[in-house]
């Protein structure tokens, strides 16, 4: 009898995820946020997986492009929207209103906290220099929308920013996404750091702008 293709499972699957890729983001983000990345091993994550360790590398060569894949999953999205954002003809309070409403809302809906991974050590190594580059990137979509607001010399400006991160902290980390779907819906805690955000600029909050960031949402998801 011929004998099994590639290396089976050494269990049966106890991750989320649709496939095995997703069961080991899902493994490395609860292992990266609850003992940190230097004591987490790839051992550690294929097993929690319930694959053998030499399967993990078939789809990622290394402890570190895991840890990238993760860092890079909390900014990408909302670089996309930003530059959505930027060709749609909204008002610059909109846009602000969104760009903050969304990242808060990415960063609610992973089942782990994954945005406490920029606050590790390891993710300020070179090794990591295009998640640093995408996330500077961001910050500085923020900062100039908010420029259009106050205008380029007020330091508010950097302020919309840190405000929507500041979701990571407001947030448990316990494997329950706090909005795993915000497709239809936003987050209260993104509604209200978004308001928060323009507040801060002291910016007029646009009367539609929870229907407005929902349709800039789908635009953007086609």
């Amino acid at each position: 009898m011929a004998g099994a293709v590639g290396r089976p499972r050494k269990n049966s699957p106890r991750r989320r995820g649709r496939n095995a890729r997703e069961e080991i983001l899902d493994a490395a983000s609860e292992l990266f946020t609850t003992q940190g990345f230097a004591t987490t091993s790839t051992h550690q994550i294929a097993d929690a997986v319930g694959i053998r360790q030499a399967s993990l590398y078939y789809h990622f060569p290394s402890k570190t492009e895991i840890f990238l894949t993760l860092l890079k999953s909390t900014i990408e999205p909302s670089v996309k929207l930003a530059e959505a954002l930027g060709e749609s003809e909204v008002t610059a309070p909109q846009r602000l209103w969104s760009l903050v409403a969304a990242e808060s809302s990415l960063l609610l809906a992973s089942r782990w906290n994954v945005g406490r991974l920029y606050q590790l050590p390891v993710a300020h190594s070179t090794e990591f220099a295009e998640y640093h580059q995408q996330r500077a990137e961001l910050e500085g979509i923020f900062q100039e929308l908010a420029a259009d607001i106050v205008g380029a010399e007020d330091p508010r400006t950097q302020l919309p920013f840190h405000i929507a991160m500041s979701v990571i902290e407001m947030r448990k980390n316990d494997g329950t996404a706090p909005w795993p779907d915000f497709s239809t819906e936003l987050p209260e805690t993104a509604r209200m750091l978004a308001d928060a955000a323009l507040a801060v600029l002291h910016a007029p909050l646009p009367e539609d702008r929870v229907e407005r960031t929902l349709q800039l949402l789908q635009e953007d998801a086609n």
